[in-house]
């Protein structure tokens, strides 16, 4: 997984450095069979994360939107898209809120740990995912819960959760978070 993004890192570069273009865009390659050292990095050059990390004043409210790429350890490209937003009011301060997502688990993390005075509101989808591997079938319906670090699960209201088995896609809408830790898709029963 690291070769293939950083295989694709480096052929990035160099094309968009021949190019001229100065902007930062980064999408992991499907077909690198290369070897590369790392004496062929980029100084500057850091492993790609999926997170982001957003300083959000509690009084005024805010969002923080990521969108990214991911391939997983078979190849397939998952499509992440992450929407957090905070009403005015939700919390005291200014805060560097972190969102994680998790395609490897169907997860997300935030982080610091917090409490929220009005529920903050996510939209997240993972498409192209492996819904067989996270114990999902074609019959399969989702529920989007908080789960804590002992596997106890708690429900949370959202105005939709679903699985679109055919386009491999895993999605909740207007989730109303309570506080920041790990939410996961499960398996409804």
């Amino acid at each position: 997984m690291k070769l293939f993004i950083t295989l694709f890192l480096l052929i990035f570069a160099v094309i968009f450095q021949s190019c001229d273009i100065t902007e930062n865009s980064t999408q992991p390659s499907e077909n690198s069979e290369m070897n590369f050292s790392s004496k062929s990095l980029p100084p500057d050059y850091t492993e790609p994360s999926l997170q982001m990390t957003k300083e959000i004043d509690g009084l005024l409210g805010g969002e923080i939107l990521f969108e990214s790429t991911y391939v997983d350890n078979e190849g397939n490209t998952v499509l992440i898209h992450t929407l957090l937003t905070f009403e005015p009011n939700s919390f005291q301060g200014i805060k560097e809120i972190t969102v994680k997502p998790d395609p490897e688990t169907g997860s997300i993390s935030f982080f610091p740990e917090m409490a929220f005075n009005i529920p903050a509101i996510l939209d997240l989808s993972f498409s192209g995912i492996n819904l067989a591997k996270l114990g999902f079938n074609s019959n399969s319906k989702a529920d989007f819960v908080y789960m804590s670090d002992n596997g106890d699960i708690r429900y949370i209201l959202k105005d939709e959760c679903k699985i679109k088995w055919k386009a491999k896609e895993l999605f909740v809408k207007k989730a109303e978070l309570p506080h920041f830790s790990r939410y996961i898709f499960v398996r409804k029963h």
